[in-house]
């Protein structure tokens, strides 16, 4: 028989987060190793696979080591320990891994790994100076690339409970070094964690760590520079950070997205100075056949607003609405977006009053460093927006954050799941969602996507629920068949026999009023009742509401609009002879919050308009305040309550 050079050993079911060992290696070296032992680890691998981790305990205390190799004994203490670790017997499992890495110095990547496995030993049982000693031997390079993660993460706990601030962000930089591009590194929940340490370098350090990692790593190192420069000059030291910027582009300009940045900054910085802080931009879709109407609607608000907040501001020089038509498409937008810059200097622009436009629209602002004033919400993923950004309905970070927030945690529960449309809308609501419930230490027991479009929502929901694949459940299935076919009366409602597995305690569903209408039926037709079923802004609808005394309690987040002036209402139907709706506050919001940055203060330059909004704490509009967090505008939004046609704030006193 061939000597096996490869083989996976004893993969472990439970592996416990960035603290668990691991028994994966990238490869076994034949001339260490007989084939005779490798077939008996084998034999423990499928014993503990069927989950007989006695047994597997057994066959390796049964095997004689007077008749090992060394490295073979090196590797039947190590799994002796792994085994012993899975069951929570961490002395024991130290006493083996000990042993083993006493006869384990011909094979570097079992000794490696062993050490791996001794620092997690450790740190379940809190020495976390021994963890990290035995971390620091560690010869991560020799590990697979599963086990590197394990020893990336397990680092960054034990340096952050001990204060070690070099080892921390060496650890985060060598975590996230694979990320293949910017929007995948910034939606990872431990980039957060790397920018926050790189910044907490001085700009000696921040230099030397950029040197050092600089060769082959021009994403993760090319960013990190990026926003050195940005921050530099930020702080009014121009001219380095210029020189800063033309050095990046010269050792990471290979990374497109990169390059991209520093072209966009040079751009940005050149449009600094042509400001006209009076000249508003605003941009509708005023010709297009269907949504022509609800342009119309939201310039009425849009007017009313100015009225009230800019026409007599404490400004010199009158403000004045540049408005143009998007003609119902985003790069028509983006098109007139680049030409308000250009002929007009605008200071801020109002516009995206559809998300299907609101994207493009707000990355032509981005590009020339302009406020951008969202009426919809921009699909995007966290990392690509920023301070230049807000959006008035709420963006998608606002509502989840407010979803994780602990408030709602206590009341709902930590074990959530997610029913999200399979669209770019969709997406952006999983990644902020995933990002959050790691955060906050709440288990995602349920991921399951809809196609847009559908009208038959019970594949979805019946695979959230445990009921489309029944393979999995076949002896529970077979049984209650058996007891079902022996009822005298069968209903004529019983539509399948299997319980519904429902392992969440609540469950956020972004969908469309027109979607949920469908969707939340099918919970039902699977006798799943009275779940906690958490939306959107867009719940608070007519059509939802006619209907909830059928569909049961909703949840949803949005803003509260009970508290929204009657003096507002009254003038508008003065001036407009119709009572404002929800399209029309947000155009009248958006003035609010153009007053409140612009009708108050001077500037002469956009620069100085983006160092106010990079300090300022807070904006605060008709329906909410928004608060800067981590770079991105985040409003502040209410958690309500849908029952019998009437929405009520769930926690209001």
């Amino acid at each position: 028989m061939k000597i096996i050079k490869y083989i996976l050993i004893l993969q472990f079911l439970i592996l416990i987060g960035c603290t668990g060992v691991s028994l994966i290696q990238k490869g076994i070296r034949t001339d260490l190793y007989s084939e005779k032992f490798l077939g008996t680890i084998e034999n423990v691998k499928v014993s503990y696979k069927q989950g007989d981790a006695a047994l597997a305990l057994k066959i390796l205390n049964n095997i004689s080591e007077s008749g090992l190799l060394v490295t073979e004994k090196a590797m039947r203490r190590n799994l002796m320990g792994v085994i012993l670790f899975s069951k929570s017997n961490y002395e024991q499992a130290i006493f083996n891994f000990d042993l083993g890495l006493s006869h384990s110095t011909l094979d570097e990547a079992l000794t490696a790994q062993i050490y791996l496995n001794l620092s997690s030993s450790y740190y379940k049982l809190g020495f976390l100076e021994k963890s990290f000693v035995n971390l620091k031997l560690v010869q991560w390079k020799t590990l697979s690339d599963p086990e590197k993660t394990k020893y990336q993460k397990l680092m960054f706990n034990v340096a952050k409970e001990l204060g070690r601030d070099e080892e921390l962000l060496e650890s985060l930089f060598l975590y996230l070094i694979d990320k293949k591009n910017l929007a995948e590194l910034k939606a990872d929940p431990y980039f957060e964690h790397l920018l926050s340490a790189f910044f907490k370098l001085d700009s000696r350090e921040k230099v030397h760590f950029i040197e050092k990692y600089e060769e082959n790593h021009p994403l993760v190192i090319g960013y990190l520079a990026y926003v050195e420069a940005e921050a530099i000059y930020y702080k009014g030291q121009k001219e380095d950070a210029k020189e800063f910027l033309v050095w990046i582009k010269d050792h990471f300009g290979s990374n497109e997205e990169i390059a991209t940045l520093v072209e966009n900054f040079f751009f940005k910085v050149e449009n600094h100075t042509k400001m006209n802080q009076l000249a508003i931009g605003i941009v509708l879709p005023l010709s297009h056949v269907k949504k022509k109407k609800f342009g119309e609607r939201a310039l009425l608000g849009i007017d009313s607003g100015f009225k009230k907040f800019l026409k007599n501001s404490k400004i010199n020089g009158k403000f004045k609405l540049h408005i143009v038509d998007s003609e119902g498409s985003g790069a028509v937008g983006a098109y007139r977006i680049r030409e308000l810059v250009e002929k007009h200097s605008v200071g801020v622009i109002v516009g995206g009053l559809f998300s299907t436009e609101a994207t493009k629209e707000y990355l032509e602002a981005k590009k020339n460093g302009i406020l951008f004033i969202s009426l919809s919400q921009i699909y995007l993923p966290k990392g690509e927006k920023d301070h230049l950004l807000l959006e008035v309905p709420g963006s998608i970070e606002s509502q989840i954050n407010r979803i994780f927030t602990a408030q709602m945690l206590n009341k709902f529960g930590r074990r959530a799941a997610i029913l999200y449309p399979k669209s770019s809308r969709g997406e952006a609501y999983v990644d902020e969602f995933w990002r959050k419930s790691k955060q906050n230490d709440v288990e995602v027991t349920g991921l399951v996507s809809f196609n847009k479009g559908i009208t038959d929502y019970r594949d979805p929901v019946g695979n959230l629920l445990g009921l489309k694949y029944k393979r999995g459940r076949q002896e529970e299935l077979d049984i209650l068949k058996e007891i079902h076919s022996l009822e005298k009366k069968s209903s004529i409602r019983r539509i399948q026999t299997l319980k519904p597995q429902v392992d969440f305690d609540w469950i956020f569903i972004p969908a469309f009023p027109k979607e949920a209408l469908q969707i939340i039926p099918s919970f039902s037709y699977f006798d799943a009742f009275k779940l906690r079923m958490i939306g959107g802004p867009s719940w608070r609808s007519s059509m939802l509401s006619r209907k909830s005394r059928r569909l049961g309690d909703l949840y949803f987040v949005g803003d509260d609009i009970k508290p929204i002036s009657k003096e507002f209402v009254t003038h508008f139907i003065k001036d407009y002879k119709k009572k404002p709706r929800l399209v029309e506050i947000r155009g009248y919001d958006s003035m609010k919050i153009v007053g409140d940055l612009l009708g108050e203060k001077l500037f002469e330059t956009r620069d100085e308009l983006d160092t106010y909004l990079r300090a300022k704490n807070e904006i605060t509009g008709l329906t909410g305040k928004w608060v800067l967090n981590e770079n991105v505008w985040i409003k502040e939004m209410s958690s309500l309550k849908l029952s019998r046609g009437k929405i009520n704030n769930i926690f209001q006193k």
